[in-house]
């Protein structure tokens, strides 16, 4: 989840749900609240850790920011010198979820619902142009955390893309690869802010209407593929030629086989 927050076009989200702990998750993150730090206050620690499945939490939390620390070089790599192989591997990885539990979907009116939804959603952000800057400041990059942040919780929503669009993610991801400590906890506090504040709107709506959410979910993950494409703030990519269609097949072929070999491993 980690690595796939700081790729544009790719969403933690949308990772969560492939991987079955999305629900685990948002119930976890939601249930931080006041009632919480009532009993922080009151020395009530193993109960804390338990409501918020702390071990859950603590593994993830760490798994996520290992990965960016230690991907977020191989993804600038890959970005610059392979952006071809790069976003149709992406592409692949992502088309190929949608025919995997829990984002197959049925014909049926919520998925018709969920399409209109997310495309709609999905087409605003395509056509939005994205913002460039010299530089920017403490209070930018913690808006953009508390922007960005939606993409941990809501698939197919890529807070990297959202990021480019804000024109804070080069300068954010300088920042991780140069371990610029006062940059990071800006994004940090606002992402935190964020975060909370989504979460429960996303937990309220999944208790009352599981089947519509996760259509939506379905169409943002489809729609959210031509935004790979758009993510070009690193590296422009070329006109399709000979050369480019070889790395097009390898891409979507290895996104497919990891896709469908995860999904086999999962079942088993």
């Amino acid at each position: 989840m980690g690595a796939a927050e700081i790729i544009p076009g790719i969403s933690g989200g949308t990772i969560a749900l492939i991987l079955g702990i999305y629900k685990r998750l948002i119930i976890a993150i939601s249930s931080i609240d006041q009632n919480l730090l009532r009993k922080l206050l009151k020395f009530e620690y193993r109960n804390v850790w338990n409501t918020i499945d702390g071990n859950f939490l603590l593994f993830l939390g760490l798994g996520m920011i290992s990965s960016v620390y230690i991907l977020s070089n191989l993804i600038l790599f890959l970005m610059l010198s392979l952006p071809i192989f790069f976003k149709s591997f992406l592409s692949s990885l992502l088309f190929s979820s949608l025919f995997i539990e829990p984002l197959k979907q049925e014909f049926r009116k919520e998925l018709i619902i969920g399409l209109l939804v997310s495309g709609s959603l999905c087409a605003v952000i395509l056509f939005s142009p994205s913002a460039t800057f010299d530089n920017v400041t403490g209070f930018y990059i913690f808006i953009s955390g508390f922007i960005a942040i939606s993409a941990l919780v809501v698939p197919g929503i890529s807070g990297s893309f959202i990021l480019v669009l804000l024109g804070s993610y080069p300068f954010l991801i300088e920042a991780v690869s140069n371990l610029e400590v006062v940059r990071i906890l800006y994004f940090l506090v606002g992402a935190l802010l964020g975060l909370f504040t989504i979460v429960r709107v996303i937990r309220k709506y999944y208790e009352e209407n599981e089947t519509q959410l996760l259509s939506i979910f379905f169409g943002l993950v489809l729609f959210s593929i031509p935004l790979i494409w758009k993510a070009n703030s690193i590296s422009q990519v070329s006109p399709v030629l000979s050369e480019d269609f070889i790395s097009i097949i390898l891409g979507l072929l290895t996104g497919t086989l990891i896709m469908f070999s995860f999904n086999k491993l999962k079942n088993n």
